[in-house]
């Protein structure tokens, strides 16, 4: 007769994880099933209260699995959800999902895999409802503009795992958009190895924070000798537009966009001053198959001004004439189809990162402008893991938006400009901006308050 051997009973239940007696090394076993019908086992820890901790995670993490499906590996669901290469979102259209092009199919491919690095051990089950699991995932990268990719696919598949049945609902709901962006994993460390050769700036009392002063804005000879070094890459305007920008105000996307048409040198019906209308901007999200052109900031339109001389003593207006005419020439041959007064080699509309780092960066070196040097550390993802990175980086003390600071403080110190008209003619929407940045250096205080005791 054969003796059948006693079954071992758990100590204690917790949902679906049974808690069993200490075995030989001392530890509690939990064991459970899996929803695929395999078993589970493992330690439970030496004491009860941490076999009931660790038996109560592992019971959550079984409620959310909703079928057989739920124990397949991330990268698993990952590569099915990519192969299948269609959008799990219904066209607004036509209500049915919508192939990807090769292009989005392998940004998303690029996304995932940033994904899922270092978490390639997870399964679908493993997907907890407090977000962490899915934020550390976006996380994978170096910059917010990563995250948002990330976030972008990570979306869209926990909605194709909800719909397959990967995971449920609960956790296919964890990105709504507008969701809080995590922290980028890896960002990028930047320090300063060069520092160009200027004075610190103080705050003087009574000075806003933000108070743009003379020395924050280029100096006539600095216009001059960015003008002389640009002419290498825009002979046609390289002398204009620096004193344009610096006589007038307008922005770079405003300036760069306009057009022989916006121009009236002699005046119009609207103002018989030299005026140039802005009545456009360049778009910066704009694409090369589109109108690149959208309102300026704001949505406010304006009228600024053409000086008859610059601040350096420039013949800006003279100037301004003949580019008129010679860029309408231009347009009649054809190699300028806009008629544009600043384009391109090639006679459209510009780029700004094109112009800053090919041409405007360069020629301000060569010029002798305030440059800091910085070597940045950063990772780049190479397909399967994140590689680091080190490169160096120059930045312009002064930009091309400080040209519109000279213009600033030409209008308030030169041409004893109100409030109010320098917010004409520069575009500005907020006058407490304008205060703060141009008007409230303190230097009136300064000089009632010394002069009582003189």
């Amino acid at each position: 007769m054969t003796q059948t051997k006693k079954r071992t009973l758990p100590l204690e239940t917790v949902g679906n994880v049974n808690i069993f007696q200490r075995c030989s090394k001392g530890y509690f076993r939990l064991k459970w099933l899996e929803p695929d019908g395999t078993r589970g086992d493992t330690s439970g820890g030496p004491t009860m209260e941490t076999a009931r901790a660790k038996a109560a995670a592992i019971d959550l993490r079984l409620d959310l699995a909703v079928g057989p499906l739920a124990v397949t590996p991330l990268r698993k669901a990952v590569d099915q959800f990519v192969e299948e290469g269609r959008s799990p979102y219904p066209h607004k259209r036509t209500n049915k999902p919508e192939l990807w092009k090769p292009a989005q199919k392998n940004n998303i491919r690029k996304a995932l895999n940033r994904c899922l690095h270092g978490h390639e051990h997870l399964r679908a089950m493993d997907i907890d409802l407090d977000r962490k699991v899915v934020d550390a995932m976006r996380a994978q990268g170096g910059t917010y503009h990563v995250v948002r990719q990330n976030t972008s696919a990570l979306r869209a598949f926990l909605v194709w795992a909800g719909k397959r049945k990967y995971i449920s609902y609960a956790q296919a709901e964890q990105l709504p958009r507008g969701a809080l962006a995590p922290d980028p994993a890896y960002p990028r460390r930047s320090r300063l190895i060069e520092e160009a050769n200027s004075p610190a700036r103080r705050r003087r009392i009574g000075e806003a924070h933000q108070y743009i002063r003379d020395e924050d804005a280029p100096t006539p000879r600095q216009v001059r000798s960015i003008c002389a070094q640009l002419a290498a890459s825009f002979p046609l305007w390289a002398e204009l537009a620096p004193e344009f920008a610096a006589n007038s105000g307008c922005r770079w996307g405003e300036q760069f966009q306009l057009t022989a048409d916006d121009a009236h040198v002699d005046g119009c019906s609207e103002d018989p001053s030299a005026h140039m209308h802005i009545n456009w901007q360049i778009n910066p999200s704009g694409t090369a198959d589109e109108d690149r052109r959208c309102l300026p900031k704001g949505d406010i339109t304006r009228r600024a001004p053409i000086a008859r001389e610059s601040f350096t003593g420039y013949p800006l207006r003279a100037e301004m004439r003949k580019r008129v005419e010679q860029a309408r020439l231009e347009q009649q041959a054809g190699t300028n189809p806009e008629g544009l007064l600043f384009p391109a080699e090639n006679g459209g509309m510009l780029w700004h990162t094109s112009f800053n780092a090919d041409h405007l960066l360069p020629a301000m070196e060569r010029a002798g402008w305030p440059i800091d040097v910085y070597e940045d550390t950063w990772h780049q993802w190479d397909g399967k893991t994140f590689v680091v990175r080190v490169s160096r980086r120059r930045d312009a003390r002064l930009t091309w938006h400080s040209l519109r600071h000279r213009f600033a403080r030409i209008c308030v110190d030169d041409k004893k400009l109100s409030e109010s008209a320098l917010m004409a003619a520069g575009g500005w929407i907020n006058i407490a901006t304008v205060q703060n940045r141009y008007y409230r250096s303190g230097d009136e205080a300064n000089n009632q308050a010394t002069a009582a005791f003189d």
